[in-house]
């Protein structure tokens, strides 16, 4: 934990300053403590000490918990929310993607906060931009976490098209992040450790239930274990956000495909259509009550950022067209997927195939975006006459001769003009999803029967795939081709002696003795000694190389939080250097104005300063890539639990 504790460090030094940093560290390296406890290992007034904790807090980079109403309170490290800091780059381009810029610059906003109110959120975009840095929220900066911001600084303000223009539209977006999960509702529950949580449940359920406190035997072992997981799930339930509890929607009938094109054909009255606002011409949205307050679900990103991974992995062996058709699979089976990390998951002997999520190709279709050739890349079912899909406008003839197009304003359910063309469009995404589960990394199964029209996806086997790609790469780019051919070689067979491991790769002994002492140097392979006698001497002993998947991918992770560390690291000394340039772009008359009045060689330097900064903050988003892919993919990582 050493490299993750000095990872967060500074990531929160970045975000909201070196007294929030120097708080969190002594709480990463003590342990949970109370106030007192804690203003004496820091060596910080407790005065300050309360000062940064609420900081923490509101960031939700800390949690507490307190016994009794009388009794301390005890604060301890949210590792997950902590090390999330450096993910805020990915999960703002993952929303941009399916939402808009808008919506990735409001969840920007929010990552920013940690949480915030609705109506604070409101009142921040309705308000003077001179306001709006006031409330803590820019409404013309995309307000992603920068690692090396300092103190967490915005960065210069410029106006853009990703500021919200109205009420209706900004919460029709927070509803449309709450509807994804992207977004969720925060309780107090949400600020408490889950051990004591648990440790509250199990406490309630015997103070109800159980009032002899006796939970022996198997019979009452069951019923306490069932009756823990039903309170688990109410409490869950309650966190939940719900259209029907929270705000009430109006529950307009959503047409298949309708998010990407919109009826044209509305009923208008007094001039206006149905549904919009008179005063803008938009659609009307529910208003979220103003006390709802809702923060970034990380859990449910980390679902996002496996399918778009899965999706980048099918692309390279599939091409772009069925790796859309992926993708739009990958979206629709987010919504009825558990989280990775679901301690509510049923414990039963039920086939782990068959616990998997299911679409139908009609769900797949209305997220699909319509535009797509689908017939492109297969081949004796391209589109005829360019027309994607076989959607676009039929030219009818009439009683005259002439040829006229249908009018615009005609209904067209899911974009298409006839069931015709959208039976052929599910054949074409059949197609793709046939080829899909074709390919030897079988992206994709049908479900139950040969003939199904319903379709899953290995989540488990697949990210163990990209893990184990991941690892070889790693090996690869470090060690060379031969030393991942033994690598390969010995997870495959097991443990071999180097005379076995030499005789499979072809190799003189000599070479792969070296290149396996190198590996071993390294953390990437390990050695058993057999003795032949009780002598034990290295002469008569034999020793057996093996490679171990699971301590190589935790030793990746733990260089990984080091390289993030060292990078983050690298910014300020970089930004030293250009401190003078830094510093006068800064000035309230030359932000802004830079092209007027800075010189062609501090223009130069300041641009090259932007991409230094620029690439650093890449390479950590990079990394994190792999960071999510070794540890959260999978939701069997424990070391951060809390």
């Amino acid at each position: 934990m050493k490299n993750l504790a000095e990872l967060c460090t500074i990531l929160i030094e970045n975000q909201l300053g070196e007294l929030s940093a120097q708080i969190f560290a002594t709480l990463a390296e003590h342990g949970r403590l109370p106030i007192p406890t804690l203003a004496h290992h820091s060596g910080i007034p407790s005065r300050r000490v309360r000062t940064g904790l609420a900081n923490l807090l509101e960031a939700q980079l800390i949690l507490h918990f307190a016994a009794e109403e009388d009794a301390p309170t005890f604060y301890s490290v949210n590792w997950r929310n902590a090390y999330n800091l450096a993910r805020h780059t990915n999960i703002v381009e993952l929303v941009n993607e399916r939402f808009g810029e808008r919506a990735g610059h409001l969840v920007g906003n929010i990552l920013q906060l940690g949480h915030a109110r609705v109506g604070d959120l409101a009142e921040a975009y309705e308000l003077a931009p001179g306001s709006k840095r006031d409330n803590g929220v820019d409404g013309a900066t995309n307000h992603a976490t920068d690692a090396g911001m300092v103190n967490g600084a915005a960065k210069p303000s410029a106006a853009n098209t990703s500021q919200m223009t109205s009420a209706n539209e900004f919460h029709g977006t927070l509803r449309a992040l709450l509807r994804s999960g992207i977004l969720v509702k925060v309780g107090m529950r949400a600020f408490m450790p889950s051990s004591d949580l648990q440790e509250q449940i199990e406490e309630m359920v015997i103070v109800e239930q159980f009032p002899d406190r006796k939970v022996t035997g198997p019979k009452k072992q069951a019923e306490f274990k069932q009756a823990v997981h039903a309170l688990k799930r109410k409490w869950r339930d309650d966190d939940t956000y719900s259209d029907l509890h929270d705000g009430g929607s109006k529950g307009a009938i959503k047409r298949p495909g309708e998010h990407f094109q919109p009826s044209n054909k509305r009923i208008k009255l007094n001039g206006v259509p149905n549904g919009l606002d008179a005063a803008n011409g938009e659609q009307e949205v529910p208003k979220l009550p103003n006390d709802l307050v809702v923060r970034v679900d990380f859990t449910r990103c980390v679902l996002s950022l496996r399918s778009r991974r899965l999706q980048q992995y099918a692309k390279r062996f599939m091409g772009g067209v069925s790796a859309e058709v992926y993708g739009a699979l990958l979206q629709v089976l987010e919504g009825k997927t558990r989280s990775v990390r679901d301690e509510l998951a049923p414990e039963d002997d039920e086939d782990e195939e068959e616990k998997l999520p299911v679409a139908n190709i009609s769900e797949v279709a209305e997220v699909l975006d319509p535009t797509i050739d689908l017939g492109a890349t297969i081949k004796g079912l391209a589109s005829s006459n360019g027309v994607p899909n076989g959607v676009g406008k039929h030219k009818t003839e009439a009683d005259d001769g002439i040829k006229r197009e249908d009018s615009d304003d005609e209904e067209k359910p899911n974009g298409f003009t006839s069931y015709r063309d959208r039976a052929k469009r599910m054949s074409l995404i059949e197609a793709h999803l046939s080829l899909l589960e074709e390919h030897g990394k079988s992206f994709c199964q049908r479900a139950r029967a040969h003939n199904s029209n319903e379709w899953r996806v290995n989540f488990p086997a697949l990210t163990s795939m990209l893990i184990e790609a991941e690892l070889d790469n790693t090996v690869k780019d470090r060690y060379g081709q031969i030393a991942l051919r033994i690598v390969r070689m010995l997870r495959d067979r097991g443990k071999l002696d180097e005379k076995l491991v030499a005789s499979n790769v072809m190799m003189r002994v000599k070479d792969v003795r070296a290149i396996l002492t190198q590996l071993q140097f390294h953390g990437i392979l390990e050695a058993q000694e057999l003795p032949k006698d009780n002598g034990r001497q290295p002469s008569r002993t034999l020793y057996l190389w093996f490679f171990d998947p699971k301590r190589v991918q935790s030793l990746v992770l733990q260089q990984s939080y080091k390289a993030m560390s060292r990078t983050l690291q690298r910014i300020p000394v970089e930004r030293e250097r250009y401190r003078t340039i830094i510093e006068k772009a800064e000035r309230t008359d030359i932000k802004g104005h830079e092209q007027e009045k800075l010189e062609a060689i501090e223009k130069q330097m300041l641009r090259e300063w932007r991409e230094i900064e620029e690439r650093l903050l890449a390479q950590v988003a990079r990394v994190d890539e792999i960071v999510a892919l070794l540890r959260d993919f999978s939701g069997k990582d424990t070391s951060l639990a809390t």
